[in-house]
């Protein structure tokens, strides 16, 4: 769900310029009703029909849910007709997306996370939805107050969460087992040690996602945060990517997903080429499809020098350049509905948004409690700098040359330039 974003900042530039989103609509005129004693002709017409896109990428039980998020939904909103658009990577998703909104055949709705959605708010990309939830009449209350942050910018709203989320550490319960170590990871130090003790011929003690959701885990645990730019390169941030690197570099007990042609971390830790990995709560689910058999340890994130954890959610936005905002937003009150949101409980493994339903979520997933109980008392938001997408690409092209060309670029030489290159005063 977390993965690289090659996209170009002219693109995002262009959105702002472009013609409105390339949504569909046919209007359904009805006939000409007269009568025979020479009465007065009636035009009856019928409500227009709508055709609402919604892009979103998705592995095989997100895309069943978001199946089920608008199944039926026109019993309650006949004229509207929702065309899916699943991409099955973020990398593709966000290759595809800007360059379609620029074209002026954009879709109405996306679902994107909090961790990306910064830059897109700053550009105008996304159209507020404070007096569209209004006009539907979309309970707002429903949803887990502290959710709506990541979604806020001077106080208007940008997406509605459909889940609640944050980051944990995943371990593959029988390669703990087989370890020799009896004590499950409170600490980074802890986590090498375990790293090394299951690291084998064919498996690596973690797997070292190279991705700015994952190497971002480390920088909070060393007390660090990209704060929107102002603290790119602050010594916090250099502890945390650094820790990152010599997991591969120093300590040699890392694989990243690429470098077994895997599209994602999950997959490396369903196949067992893994055994821990930086994750989150969409393991239980992806586990239940891949690996059914496969045993997890959750664990709230260890600590680095203090001791933090990412709190975020994904949302569903409108595009500001979408001719149909209002049932947009029709779709998206819909597709939030309590029914929905149970469905994604039971295929995803996805904590509800609702706040009502998250006991239903640790009923069946008790092993996740304290989990969501440190998010809850040390959650973190991602604060990526405006130019999130570029900055991402540069983050990771850089970390990937530390640790696989090896051509004397340090950590602390690619901070400062990207301090300099997205920063902010």
């Amino acid at each position: 769900m977390r993965k690289k974003a090659f996209l170009l900042l002219c693109a995002l530039m262009l959105v702002l310029t472009t013609a409105a989103c390339g949504s569909k609509s046919t209007s359904t005129n009805g006939g000409t009703n007269s009568t025979s004693n020479g009465a007065k002709e009636t035009n009856v017409e019928k409500k227009e029909t709508v055709e609402v896109t919604m892009a979103y990428w998705a592995n095989a039980s997100e895309q069943k849910n978001f199946e089920f998020m608008i199944n039926g939904l026109e019993k309650e909103y006949p004229n509207i007709k929702v065309k899916m658009q699943m991409y099955p990577t973020s990398d593709e998703f966000w290759k595809a997306i800007p360059s379609a909104i620029a074209a002026g055949v954009g879709p109405d709705i996306i679902a994107m996370s909090d961790e990306g959605n910064y830059e897109y708010i700053k550009k105008g990309v996304l159209a507020p939805l404070d007096e569209l939830i209004t006009t539907v009449g979309f309970d707002k209350e429903r949803i887990t107050s502290s959710l709506y942050k990541g979604w806020t910018d001077d106080n208007k709203l940008y997406g509605i969460p459909y889940d609640s989320s944050t980051s944990m550490l995943a371990i593959n319960k029988a390669m703990y087992e087989k370890s020799g170590i009896t004590k499950l990871p409170e600490t980074m130090d802890e986590v090498v040690e375990l790293a090394k003790a299951m690291t084998t011929k064919d498996v690596k003690g973690i797997i070292g996602s190279i991705d700015p959701f994952h190497i971002t885990q480390y920088v909070h645990a060393f007390g660090g945060d990209w704060g929107f730019g102002k603290t790119i390169n602050s010594k916090e941030n250099i502890a945390g990517v650094q820790f990152f690197v010599d997991l591969f570099l120093k300590h040699g007990v890392a694989i990243a997903p690429i470098e077994v042609g895997a599209p994602w971390d999950g997959e490396v830790f369903s196949q067992e080429k893994g055994a821990m990995s930086t994750a989150g709560p969409w393991y239980v689910g992806h586990l239940k499809e891949a690996n059914p058999n496969m045993q997890m340890i959750a664990l709230p994130m260890p600590k680095g020098t203090v001791e933090a954890q990412s709190a975020y959610s994904h949302g569903l936005s409108v595009l500001a350049g979408s001719k149909h905002k209002e049932e947009a937003m029709q779709v998206i009150k819909y597709a939030l509905r309590d029914e929905a949101q149970l469905n994604a409980i039971e295929a995803v493994g996805y904590s509800p948004a609702v706040s009502s339903l998250l006991p239903n979520y640790l009923e069946k997933n008790p092993e996740l409690k304290p989990v969501f109980d440190n998010m809850e008392k040390v959650g973190m938001p991602f604060a990526y700098p405006e130019q999130t997408k570029a900055f991402h690409a540069d983050l990771l092209k850089g970390v990937e040359e530390i640790i696989f060309k090896k051509d004397g670029l340090t950590v602390e030489q690619l901070l400062n330039d990207l301090q300099s290159k997205y920063g902010e005063n």
